[in-house]
């Protein structure tokens, strides 16, 4: 698996070093106008940082659409790797790469920022509030794209065509991104029980919606791993 996730990063390594250079680059211009623009400086760099993280997103789901469509697909699984080993080297490669672009963003913003922002936060934010966040952080992206990567392999397996099968993927994720909306509302007003988590401002979570996501998770990502291995007919 670990030989996977190196390929995976050396693969995709001029990717993560343009978005990071292109971070740097805006924000040192942005600097230059900082006497000019005032507050747009700060919220153009915020805007920079998240178009950045789009820009990596996109290309950790393009990785695996290579897999399903293009050549790369004959190496990677004619390879000694389980569907398990295969899901969970993209993701650990999907939360470096995405996590790499987010430091950057972060670190030129507080350095356009002076630290004000960050100063701010961490004198009201406690340690574990900070690393709830980091969590936070990892768990949204492992989530997210273990449900794309779901739609993207059941598109790939019902429809055969490279075209068809993408448009197909999108319509998969579009239905049970709504189905699993509704499912998550039902849980909600059945487990109204809420969990508060007092950080910069309070916030609540539901325990049944938190269950649900979790629980969906795991039978997503274990319903990936199985097609990836024993359904995918290159």
């Amino acid at each position: 698996m670990f030989h996977l996730i190196k390929y995976e990063l050396r693969g995709k390594l001029l990717t993560i070093l343009g978005i990071c250079l292109s971070v740097i680059i805006g924000n040192l211009f942005l600097m230059t106008k900082v006497e000019s623009w005032q507050i747009g400086v700060p919220v153009l760099s915020g805007f920079l940082g998240g178009a950045a993280l789009v820009v990596i997103g996109i290309s950790s789901l393009t990785l695996m659409s290579d897999y399903l469509y293009e050549d790369q697909g004959y190496l990677l699984f004619t390879l000694p790797q389980s569907g398990t080993s295969i899901m969970a080297s993209r993701l650990i490669a999907a939360v470096i790469q995405i996590s790499l672009v987010a430091l950057v963003s972060a670190a030129m913003f507080g350095v356009l920022d002076q630290g004000r922002l960050f100063n701010a936060i961490f004198n009201q934010v406690e340690l574990h509030e900070l690393v709830y966040s980091i969590l936070l952080h990892l768990w949204t992206i492992v989530s997210t794209l273990t449900f794309m990567y779901f739609c993207m392999v059941v598109g790939r397996i019902a429809l055969k065509g490279k075209k068809i099968g993408k448009i197909g993927s999108f319509v998969i994720f579009v239905l049970l991104s709504i189905a699993k909306a509704g499912l998550a509302v039902g849980i909600s007003s059945s487990f109204p029980q809420m969990v508060q988590i007092h950080s910069v401002t309070t916030m609540t979570m539901n325990v049944g919606s938190m269950i649900f996501d979790i629980v969906t998770f795991g039978i997503l990502f274990m319903a990936t791993s199985y097609l990836l291995e024993h359904k995918v007919d290159l």
